[in-house]
């Protein structure tokens, strides 16, 4: 048990002088949930990942575990990551044949997360088919770490060019169907000519030959068509065998989990193909109309953005209904543009939304589509039953309301679908607010120092002698604002910077104080009050 938190259940892989050791844990305050952690003992392999950890905490992606914090016990670095239930392409090798376009599929999907790492000034240094799962919940292929992160540039090895040509031996290697991939292009092995030219530039090994980034290679995809549709290998396993293969979990590719490409590619099909048909065709169409619609020509490259954007809606569990609606509720007014516009105006508004959507917790994501007021009725009425008025709650949803929806529609309780969003940053916004009392006597000055989240806000309840005028000053950063009602929900200070007001007796008691903070830090800030008698 480490830190009395972190049970090691099972070593995945190692020791290793460089990567340390893999292990299965779980954090046993958090009800057994699932981690992986690495430990570390050599000094050069701490130093190396006390550099890149940080920098990697701050990637945020959802075909990148999440890392999470740093531990040092006993002379140990032991770094925490997000478990991940899947099963590696190395395994999955063993089991199937790839298609070309299942290689071109996965490519497409899994270089976005490499641009990601080396905008980031990382490097992967050991991308193989090891190191890639086919996550069980979703299908979507994910990067693990493999021990050897390191930051850009120090030698040749540790350019972003090595992760693309690694990549090149990855896809190789599935194609071929041998995970051991020797020099050469294998015999036997034909692909479109555009797919072969990526691939050996990928492989070769001239950076000044091959790609320099993720971006150039997926533009370089852009203009590869989809190998016509072949006889899934996979269905040639015995119907026994492969129910028997499914019943099969996996975790972190220790196990065989279910193999879901085909159902995948089919429900990404079905998505794009609704689409298409719900974008070029008029509202409530008849059947007979439906079927009469001349064919559209979509762009491969907007086919590729609508199946990222479609994954990453599964990845984050969202109800796709009604996330069409939100999508199509937000560009109405684009109606009279041409076929070509709408769709791409529609793209961009759905990128718009999805890193709003992507704040949520996951136990609220699950729930927009079927959000109703009383999913936030319970936590305003503990509050008022508090003491806080009614309207500094309304105040308190708008400002947690201001991540995820546009500033239009901020300061009001919008129309659905939109309303999901107001409800969803309602529930987070009430749940566990922390309630800071002040209590004033006349002529005794206050001090009280707090901090607040970035993008947060904080509730400070001032109590004061009847009859009394209260002196308030509130310091912090020029990012927080403040804004101030009196005990009948009344606003006595107007919302605005942080400054020193005296707030006449008539306000009553307790004044109710919030406080924004619309940077990107958490920070702190000052309360100084005092109760003054009238006739001061």
């Amino acid at each position: 048990m480490l830190v009395e938190r972190y049970r090691l259940e099972e070593r995945l892989s190692g020791p290793d002088p460089l990567r340390g050791s893999l292990w299965r844990a779980v954090d046993v305050m958090a009800g057994d949930l699932p981690v992986a952690m690495r430990q570390l003992q050599l000094p050069a392999a701490k130093a190396r990942f006390k550099g890149v950890w940080p920098q990697l905490q701050s990637l945020l992606h959802p075909q990148l575990p999440r890392c999470r914090e740093l531990l040092e016990v006993d002379g140990d670095l032991w770094l925490l990551r997000d478990w991940q239930d899947g099963v590696s392409y190395d395994d999955l090798l063993r089991q199937k044949r790839f298609r070309a376009a299942d290689v071109l599929t996965l490519l497409r999907q899994i270089l976005p997360v490499l641009e990601l790492l080396h905008g980031g000034g990382l490097v992967h240094g050991d991308v193989n088919p090891r190191h890639l799962m086919s996550r069980r919940s979703d299908g979507l292929p994910v990067l693990l770490d493999g021990g050897r992160l390191q930051r850009q540039g120090a030698t040749e090895k540790t350019e972003g060019w090595g992760d693309l040509h690694d990549l090149g031996h990855t896809a190789l290697m599935l194609l071929s169907g041998s995970a051991s991939h020797e020099e050469g292009w294998p015999e036997g092995l034909e692909l479109d000519s555009g797919f072969r030219q990526v691939l050996e530039r990928l492989l070769s090994d001239q950076p000044e030959h091959s790609f320099g980034q993720a971006s150039e290679v997926l533009q370089a995809l852009e203009s590869v068509v989809l190998p016509a549709s072949e006889p899934d290998p996979d269905l040639t396993v015995a119907p026994r065998a492969r129910r028997a293969r499914d019943r099969e979990q996996g975790a972190e590719g220790r196990l065989w989990p279910v193999v879901g490409a085909l159902a995948l590619s089919a429900l990404v099909g079905s998505a794009i193909g609704w689409f298409v048909l719900k974008r070029t065709s008029p509202a409530a169409p008849a059947l007979d109309r439906v079927v009469q619609q001349p064919a559209v020509s979509v762009p491969s490259a907007e086919l590729d953005q609508r199946q990222q954007l479609f994954s990453r809606l599964r990845a984050l569990q969202v109800n796709r209904g009604w996330f069409l609606q939100l999508v199509d509720a937000s560009q109405r007014s684009a109606r009279s543009l041409e076929d070509g516009a709408i769709r791409g105006v529609w793209t961009d508004l759905a990128e718009e939304w999805l890193p709003r959507i992507e704040q949520l917790p996951p136990t609220i994501r699950g729930r927009l589509g079927r959000l109703s007021n009383g999913d936030w009725e319970q936590p305003r009425v503990a509050l008022v039953q508090q003491g806080i008025h009614p309207n500094v709650v309304e105040q308190l949803v708008s400002a947690g309301s201001k991540a995820l929806l546009p500033e239009f529609m901020q300061g009001r309780k919008p129309a659905e679908p939109f309303r999901q969003l107001w409800i969803a940053a309602a529930m987070q916004s009430l749940d566990g607010v922390e309630i800071v009392r002040l209590k004033t006597r006349p002529q005794e000055p206050i001090n009280t120092s707090l901090r607040i989240p970035a993008g947060g806000v904080r509730l400070v309840l001032v109590e004061v002698p009847e009859g009394d005028v209260l002196a308030l000053g509130i310091d912090g950063t020029p990012f927080m604002q403040m804004l101030v009602f009196g005990s009948n929900g009344q606003v006595v200070v107007e919302r605005g910077p942080l400054r020193v007001v005296r707030i006449a007796a008539e306000a009553g008691s307790p004044l109710q104080v919030l406080v924004t903070n619309e940077g990107v830090s958490s920070s702190a800030f000052t309360v100084s009050c005092q109760a003054d008698p009238i006739d001061q």
